[in-house]
């Protein structure tokens, strides 16, 4: 009789392990088309609050036939609402200049912008933004900046922005090669503390900002 038992509970214990296994590969392939369907979920809510603010956007600018920067941004937040962010993903929102108008801003965002290019060099140049105004208040205060670095929250994710002693041998106008994954910058000061070498760089595009060529913007393909 307890052998019975011992062998039963043997069965039992048996059956709940291959249960377990199976929940567990179930939940490992059911995962990235979980993350498959998200993405596609952020991407079109991330589409369709866009279009929303620009309605916004098109109809304050019809009402005034002028609009600022400035300006601008305030219709955009009033389109976010209760929302923390445009994008569902947290995305950060950007304002481009329209090629045909000097008065009406595209809206579009740094993680779904379809120009792969400009996306780099919107979310470079806001990074480096975030960079002069921590500098600026750091110098104000009498402190130094961190001879490590700094983090931002950018996209929604924190990003550690790498302070050099070098250039890291990405340089203004070249391809280059880096070794990395995902999303990398970097910065160096001169010995007045002034920035005098940026870089932002995703997987395929870098934006590199120096003194000598100024900021214009431009992401380099990286091979």
């Amino acid at each position: 009789m307890i052998r019975k038992l011992r062998s039963r509970r043997g069965i039992n214990r048996l059956i709940a392990i291959v249960l377990i296994l199976v929940l567990v590969l179930g939940a490992l392939l059911a995962l990235p088309g979980y993350r498959l369907y998200k993405r596609i979920a952020d991407e079109y809510g991330c589409k369709v609050s866009i279009k929303k603010a620009q309605d916004m956007l098109d109809v304050e600018f019809l009402g005034k036939y002028s609009l600022t920067k400035d300006e601008a941004l305030v219709v955009v937040e009033r389109a976010k609402m209760d929302q923390d962010t445009l994008c569902p993903a947290g995305g950060d929102f950007y304002l481009v200049d329209r090629a045909n108008s000097d008065q009406v801003y595209r809206v579009t965002c740094g993680l779904h912008e379809p120009d792969t290019k400009l996306r780099t060099r919107l979310n470079a140049y806001h990074v480096y933004e975030l960079l002069q105004e921590e500098l600026a208040k750091l110098s104000f205060k009498g402190e130094k900046p961190p001879l490590s670095g700094m983090t931002f929250t950018v996209n929604s994710q924190p990003l550690f922005v790498q302070r050099l002693s070098g250039d890291n041998g990405l340089h203004w106008g070249t391809n280059a090669t880096i070794d990395y994954d995902g999303v990398v910058c970097f910065y160096s000061m001169n010995a007045d503390n002034d920035v005098n070498w940026f870089c932002y760089a995703d997987e395929n595009h870098a934006a590199v900002w120096t003194p000598k060529s100024a900021w214009t913007g431009d992401a380099y393909n990286v091979n």
